[in-house]
């Protein structure tokens, strides 16, 4: 899709069904769950060169509602996030490119990133034990330009830090020396045009994750991490829609952590009557190799050991299949209101190698052994199975994205309270 094109398109339709629209985290969780065969909003984390396709706009959300809460109590999202792109056309009235954009956002979580952060640390002396502290920096920085032919390019740099310091119950910030976690990621991304039928994408971002319990600087002796991804859309005027091929890689390295993933997947999207439609299948590849690291398999912590790492005892954890997704829009009862459900499922093969030093301790594998492994079924996230949401669009301006909680039909009203929504976010194009 063509960059002028893909704008004029979004501008007119907003909301009501196009491969290339303003919309929002919430719209991606509630209609399969990843953008990888579609252009959405969201795809400029994918390609920074993307932020040439929204010119000024703002968005804003709550962020995820799915932690657990007591009855009676209330609490809100644990991770708001807002932001915006601003563009400025050097071109003329019939053609906007060149053009040049900027834009930034705070609040967001790197889920890609951060889940290779533990809970805890034991020191190299092998006695102090820090918490690790929850990054409050989280900033993305998005520069971007066109030529005038409309091809894009972009630069993006992901900044989630934290030093000395951590956030009590209370919500004031104290001293503690040993706390220290930093994500940092920058990438550059190109979306290309060949021909009036094609769009290739492709974008190559270096990172870096520590953690204390001491401070690092970024060029430290350590571990850097790699990530590249590559798309193409494909016109196909006969359904009025795109096929799109896509490919991934990440070579992830951090302390005591080792991970290697290949994906490969085709998918399409197809423009219906007051509606959008898309579905993808991929193949996975993951290897995951850890040291020292234990977890708690109950609540979800996680330890890390960086005491003896003279001879480390690597577990590895190979998954090797597939991930079937889909997502559906359509406006029903007025122009106005869209519904939206999706979907996603993967069934991979994990074959578990325990190193012989670690039997009896629970890392990233238990024990030796192979078994069927998918994503979680209904936990709430957005990488369960199923979502489903809502959105309203006002005067192609404000646009407001909602993804349900999911048992919200199924809720006892007189069992107590709970969520109505699990996600809302919200633009506004000006």
């Amino acid at each position: 899709m063509k960059l002028r094109s893909a704008i004029a398109v979004g501008a007119a339709f907003g909301i009501l069904g196009v491969g290339s629209a303003f919309a929002t985290f919430a719209r991606i969780e509630s209609m399969g769950k990843n953008t990888t065969y579609i252009m959405d909003d969201v795809s400029i984390f994918d390609n920074p060169a993307n932020i040439n396709l929204y010119p000024n706009y703002l968005i804003g959300g709550f962020g995820p509602y799915t932690q657990d809460i007591a009855t009676g109590t209330n609490q809100d999202p644990m991770h708001p996030n807002f932001g915006g792109i601003f563009s400025l056309s050097l071109g003329d009235e019939n053609n906007p490119d060149p053009r040049l954009s900027i834009g930034g956002l705070f609040g967001r979580i790197n889920e890609d990133l951060a889940r290779y952060l533990p809970t805890r640390v034991i020191g190299e002396n092998g006695r102090d034990v820090s918490n690790v502290p929850e990054t409050v920096t989280n900033f993305d920085g998005f520069l971007g330009f066109t030529l005038s032919n409309g091809d894009a390019m972009g630069l993006h740099i992901y900044i989630a830090h934290q030093d000395g310091g951590y956030e009590t119950p209370s919500g004031i910030y104290q001293v503690d020396e040993g706390a220290y976690a930093s994500i940092v990621q920058a990438d550059a991304g190109l979306n290309m045009q060949f021909g009036a039928n094609i769009d290739f994408e492709f974008m190559f971002a270096l990172a870096r994750i520590q953690f204390g319990p001491d401070h690092k600087n970024f060029f430290d002796d350590g571990d850097f991490s790699f990530l590249a991804k590559s798309r193409a859309f494909f016109t196909l005027e006969a359904i009025d829609g795109e096929l799109v091929p896509a490919v991934s890689a990440k070579f992830i390295e951090a302390p005591g952590i080792d991970n290697k993933r290949a994906q490969v997947g085709l998918g399409i999207n197809v423009a219906l009557d007051r509606g959008f439609f898309w579905m993808g299948v991929d193949f996975i590849w993951d290897k995951l190799e850890a040291h020292d690291w234990s977890f708690n398999y109950t609540t979800g912590e996680s330890v890390y050991n960086s005491y003896d790492n003279d001879d480390p005892a690597w577990d590895e954890r190979r998954d090797i299949g597939g991930m079937i997704s889909f997502g559906i829009e359509r406006n029903i009862w007025w122009d106005w209101f869209v519904i939206r459900v999706g979907g996603q499922k993967s069934i991979l093969y994990t074959d578990c190698d325990q190193n012989d030093k670690n039997k009896g301790k629970s890392g990233i594998c238990v024990d030796d052994g192979n078994f069927f492994s998918t994503n979680p079924l209904a936990n709430g996230t957005a990488n369960d199975h199923v979502g489903f949401g809502f959105g309203i669009n006002i005067e192609e301006k404000l646009k407001i994205d909602v993804t349900v909680a999911e048992d919200l039909l199924f809720r006892n009203p007189f069992q107590g309270e709970g969520r109505f929504f699990s996600r809302l976010d919200a633009t506004y194009s000006f």
